[in-house]
This record gives C-alpha cells, structure tokens and sequence, in this order.
C-alpha cells in the first residue's frame, strides 16, 4: 500500500526515469518486502496537458526551437486550427479553431489574458525561442483559464529552466529580414532567489512580389500585374526583466517583472491589396509592471495564485502625406490632399490598462479539487488626432474624450476522479459582467454628443467534461458549454487604423459540444479523431462599412460540425511521421431579412473548411563526430478553395464534403487552392550547445494567399544559429 502511494506521487510530482530500491513494509507480517529495480514512468508537461478531459492540442516549441519557423507556422501544422496573416513577418493576424474565428479565440500568456500588451507580444513576430510550448485549448475552457473565449483559447507558456541557463539565437532570411532573441535564468544553490531576462528583436522589409491591380495611368484601365511590396517593413523590440524569490515560507514565489517593447510597422496596403500606400504608418509601445505571487497553504490543500497588472500602451497612427504613391513606389503629389487613406491621422492614442487575476484551488479530497477564477479588466482610452472627427459645432476631437471598457469573469469548477483515476469529471459554472461607454463615430457622418453609448450586461455560463481511461495507453473524452464571450477592447475601440469603433457589441453566445478519443503506444505512436459541434449567436465579425474601413458587427447566427484526425508514427529511432487533416462545416442560419435570406445555409465567409498537414523527419545521432546530431525535416501543408464574401451555397462546388470541383461564383471571391511545402536541415556540432540550422520555405513559388485574400511571400531562404550555455543539475 505504501509503494502504490509512493508510486502515485512520483507520477504526480513529474519524476521521470526513477530506479531505485523501494522498502515497503508488509502490516499483517512485519517482514519487510525488498522491490529491487522499479522503473517509475511519468509524462512531461506537453502530455499532461494533452491528455486533460477538455480537448487541447499541445505544440512543443522547445523540440523545435533550432528551426527557422514562425509560430503561426508551427501552430498551422496542428489539426482544426489555421492563423492567418495579412502579410509577412509582424503583419495582423486572425485565428480559427474548429470553425470559431477572430475575437472568439482569446489569447493568453502563462494563463494571464494578453490584452494588456496589445501587438507587443503578438503570435506573429514571437519567436519560438521564447516559449516553452503552446496549448491551444477548443471549444471548452478550464476554470485555470480565466477569460471569456467564446470557441477557444491559445496559451503562450513562457520557457522555464531549472537551472542557470543563457541562450541565444540569430536568424537572417529571404527580405532583408532578421531575428534576434536572448533568454537567461539563474538561480542560487538553495533556490531562493532567481533572476531572468527575456529579449527579442525582429527586422524585415518584407519586400516581397504580390500579384495585385494596376491602374494604367492613360486609359484608367486596371489589369493584374507583379509588383515588389516597397512600404512594408516591420521592427520590434520586445525586453522582458524578471526577479524575485521562491521556497520561503510565505511565498512558493514571489515574482516582480518589467517589461517594455516599441513596434513599428508600415502599411502599404489597407485591409485588402487593393490601394497602395507609401508612408502610412503605426506604432506602439508600453513600459508594463507586473507582479505575480504564488502560495500552497495547509499541506499543499489550498493553493493561491495572483497576478496584477497596470500599464499604459501608446498607439500612433501617422496618415499626412500631400499626394499618392502608385503600386511600382513612383509618388505624386496632390495639392490640397492630407492623407492617403480616406482619413488623414495623426493619432495618439494611450490605452490605460489594469488587470488582476486570482485563482485558488483547493483540494478537498483525494479525488475532488474545486478551482476558482476572478479576472477583473478595466480599459480606459484617450488620445489626440488633429485630423480625426470633432464634434458637430464644438471642434473637440472625438479621441480625446474619454472611452472605458471594464469586465468581471468569474468561473468556479470541480474536478472529480472515480473508479481509481479511471473516470475523470468536470463541472464549472461562470459569470461575466461588462460596461461600456464612448462616442461612436467615423469621418463620414455628423457626429454629436448623442452618440455617446453606455452599455452594460451580464450573463452566465455551465460547462462539463467527462473523460474515460480505456486503459493506459488510450482515453475516450466528452466536453460541453454553453458560452459568452464579451467583446475585447479593439472590437469596441477601434485599432485606430483601419477599424472604427461600435461600443453597442452585444457578447457572442454559443453552445459547444466535443467528443474525441486517442489511442498510442510505448512507441509514442499515436492517433487521435476528435468530432466536435457549434451553434452560435450574435457572432461579432469584421464587416468592411466604408473603404477602406470596417466594424466589428453582431450580424450572424452561425452553426455547423466538423471534424479532425491527428496521427504519428515512429519507423524507427531514426525516421517519424505525422499528417492530419480538418472538415468542418459551418454555416449561416436564422437570417430572417427578406434581403438577405439567400444567405442562410452559406458558408461563414473568409473562413477555410477543409486543410491538411503532412511532416516527415529524421534524427541522427553521433554522424559524424561524438555528441553530435542531424535533423532532417520537410512539411507540407494544403488547405482547400475558400471564398472571401458569402456566396450561396448552389454556387458551391459539388462532389464528396465539397472537396472536388470547382465554385462558379466570381474568381475574384475565391481564395484558391493552396500547396505550401518547406523543408530544412539542423546540424548541432555540439549538441545541446550550439545549432545551426537552414529552411528553404514556400519551394514550390507558389502564389499562397491568407486573411482576407492577402498574398503572402514566395519562396525564401532562411538561416539559423542557436547558441547555448546550461549549468549542470544540482
């Protein structure tokens, strides 16, 4: 009995690996029974989380950190979840997962919502470096995950080490473009104390060829022609400091930390690749404390964890150029016009932002914990814009009148286990409430004091899980919820680019539904087949209202089903593949306008239905010299013709799940078919030292298109080095 209880807790507490002798004394006898040679198995982090009774797919980024990949690659290679980027490298990105989209998706950093640090910490400039793993969570959220995600929830778990550790990494690529990061921990012997910094740097002039509209300047006619981008670099610099204390009696830890990051980002396009521009600009920046203290009281029973935040970011936007640029960079000047949007702007906006989050746990029984999560957000906005729209008769400009946005999400939950661990249960109930006020407007229309808007709501939410152990190496799991989602800052803001604000967002509701099941092997082979089902209310899209400007709208009552399938399999020590693929089949429905009926049962627009990955790689060990390594790899990724605007669903193409033939709707509507393949070769001459890496990205030059029918870059080349310095375990 004492070596079951033993052997639990090792495989709790995470020790790997263990051989050692176990005495355990027999009550009924008083002899004492000799267990020579025990091998303790237990899973690493990535599996643990896996393997909870919510559906969660876990991408490791430390495995992978050699290559010259970006995290939105990385992610794309993972079933039922595709980001797409309006453009290269720091350009804006949107997020689907089993069909949600956008806002829906909240994102988060080590468990803390990421509003507060706005594009500084964006999943499209963030190196992988940077990050111990991603856990993108579908459908149902955990209490541990404290916000108000409607379809899902995207997890940046932030490196740890357990020792002193130094690394750092360099990257030159195809476009001028160059990344940089440095990452170090220490820590004293006794582990009372440590320190860290966290940095990284990104360059590129993202100077690639797109296929876009020309107008010829004599006959005003417009034809396709392939032009290099020439206003459309991007730089941030992104500087993280850490220190505290750990393992005293008041504090499991204490954690103090400052970070600070500037952004810089030219626009050569607005939302789709329709006009050029040639000196639009945004910025942002923040200085952000933090604080973060962690403690188990009463025997490891109850365990608090509190997170506060307070920062200020600054968001600038510059449009005062007297003229246009063409798509080839040639200028000309327009006397009398500021601007080369439709709105000049020379904004300066500051976003106020306090955060706290609180989460206890206690553990009321050996099979019983009950979870509590309180994240309360309060956003304020003002700003000046010489250029922007003023009040009807006043002349005071709309941006400087004070905006605010404040939410409370507050879920409690149970985590049950049965039958000696082999059924797992979860209940949870939440709450959100909001407030809103602010002046809606845009340049267009009379604006008055009338305009001010004040909102507020509160709704409820229930969810479960339930998951079976068949037997040690495969689980079958079920998740529901029925789930709000509040509208995020810049939904009700604006980005003071190209989006204007609506403070009359009404939350997202939506019923959830999930059921997978996995199945592996001591090989680590493995294949998991996940079904899953949303019906969602009020849906909050990007509506364009006035090019080249948009608004997020509740417009759409959206349904559908779908499904993934995700394998692995291990040759040999030597060679591993893995392949998965996505269907998913979501629709309009409810649309009672006479005008717009046609649209129910229509695809939700802008949103791919069916995409499929493939990998193949190859580890050698000991090559060419002793401690050395070899990493082959090549990927390939497709995703099915999708439609940039809602079409009805007679000018679909026809066959097996709309997988074959071709739509008949306008060529301009359609994002086409799509075949990326890259592959890359590792080579560690001192392996866990230094690396050296090469990609070959998009080898086929295919024209490949993202958000919003955005071209994305043609082939490139990428180059790698990662340097790093690790003391011994002590």
């Amino acid at each position: 009995m004492q070596y079951k209880i033993l052997h639990t807790f090792l495989l709790l507490t995470g020790v790997v690996g263990l051989n050692e002798t176990v005495h355990a004394q027999n009550k009924d006898t008083s002899k004492v029974q000799v267990l020579e040679n025990v091998v303790i198995e237990a899973k690493s982090a990535s599996q643990r989380t896996a393997e909870q009774n919510v559906k969660i797919s876990v991408v490791n980024t430390r495995e992978v950190q050699e290559q010259a990949a970006t995290l939105t690659e990385l992610i794309n290679r993972s079933p039922g979840i595709r980001i797409r980027q309006s453009g290269g490298l720091g350009s804006g990105t949107d997020i689907s997962v089993n069909g949600f989209q956008g806002k829906a998706i909240r994102y988060l950093k080590d468990g803390i919502p990421v509003d507060y640090l706005r594009d500084g910490f964006n999943i499209a400039s963030l190196p992988l470096n940077t990050l111990e793993r991603v856990e993108i969570y579908k459908g149902v959220l955990p209490i541990s995950i404290g916000t108000d995600a409607l379809g899902g929830a995207v997890n940046l778990v932030s490196r740890r080490s357990a020792n002193q550790q130094l690394s750092t990494s360099y990257e030159i690529a195809s476009f001028n473009t160059h990344r940089y990061t440095l990452n170090g921990y220490y820590t004293d012997d006794a582990k009372k104390w440590f320190a860290s910094v966290d940095f990284f740097y990104n360059y590129s002039d993202n100077d690639y060829k797109a296929k876009v509209k020309v107008t010829d300047p004599v006959t005003s006619n417009q034809q396709y022609d392939r032009v290099r981008l020439f206003h459309n670099a991007f730089n941030n610099v992104y500087g993280e400091v850490s220190g505290g204390v750990t393992n005293r009696k008041w504090a499991d830890e204490l954690k103090i930390s400052v970070t600070a990051f500037n952004l810089n980002r030219e626009q050569n396009y607005p939302a789709l690749m329709t006009d050029p521009y040639g000196a639009v600009k945004g910025k942002q920046s923040s200085i952000v404390p933090t604080l973060r203290y962690k403690k188990s009281f009463f025997n490891n029973k109850l365990f608090i964890d509190q997170f506060l935040v307070h920062n200020v970011v600054n968001v600038q936007r510059i449009d005062t150029l007297s003229g246009r640029y063409d798509w080839y960079g040639n200028f000309y000047p327009v006397p009398g016009r500021i601007g080369e949007s439709r709105q000049a702007a020379l904004s300066d906006i500051d976003y106020t932002n306090t955060t706290s989050r609180t989460f206890i746990k206690y553990q009321l029984n050996a099979n019983h914990v009950i979870e509590i999560n309180n994240v309360y957000t309060d956003l304020q906005q003002k700003g000046t814009d010489p250029y922007g729209p003023k009040l009807d008769g006043t002349g005071t400009s709309i941006i400087s009148i004070p905006a605010g946005y404040k939410k409370l999400v507050t879920g409690i939950g149970l985590s049950s286990k049965f039958l000696d661990g082999a059924f797992e249960t979860l209940v949870m109930f939440k709450n959100y409430h909001y407030q809103s006020s602010g002046i809606e407007a845009w340049q267009s229309r009379i604006i008055t004091e009338n305009d001010q808007v004040k909102q507020s709501g509160n709704n409820f939410g229930v969810g479960g899980a339930i998951k079976y152990n068949i037997h040690k190496y495969s689980f079958v799991r079920f998740s529901a919820e029925l789930a709000n989602r509040l509208p995020d800052q810049e939904e009700i803001f604006g980005d003071a680019l190209w989006t204007v604000p609506n403070f009359s967002l009404k939350p997202e509701r939506s019923l959830n539904i999930n059921l997978g099941y996995r199945l592996s092997n001591e090989k680590n082979n493995s294949f998991e087949v996940n079904a899953f089902y949303r019906r969602t209310e009020d849906l909050i899209l990007l509506i364009p209202i006035q090019a080249p400007y948009a608004q997020y709208q509740n417009i759409e009552n959206v349904k559908g089903f779908g499904m993934e399938a995700d394998g692995v399999y291990h040759f040999s020590k030597v060679l591993s593949a893995n392949a998965n693929f996505t269907w998913q089949d979501i629709r309009l429905f409810n649309i009672n306008s006479s005008t717009d009926q046609w649209q129910n049962n229509a695809r939700l627009r802008n949103t791919p239905y069916f995409f499929a990955n493939a990998g193949l790689n190859a580890k050698f060990q000991h090559l060419f010299k002793q401690n050395d390594a070899l990493k082959l790899y090549s990927y390939y990724s497709f995703v099915r013709e999708y439609y940039l605007e809602t079409i009805p669903k007679r000018l679909e193409p026809g066959g097996f799940l709309g997988l074959f033939g071709k739509s008949t709707v306008n060529t301009e509507l359609i994002i086409p078919d799509q075949h990326f393949l890259s592959a890359g070769i590792n080579y560690a001459p001192l392996r866990n030292l230094l690396t050296m890496g090469f990609e070959v990205k998009n080898i086929l030059n295919k024209d490949l298109y993202d958000n919003y029918r955005v071209q994305k870059a043609g082939r490139s080349f990428h180059f790698k080095v990662v340097y790093t310095i690790q003391s011994k375990n002590k």
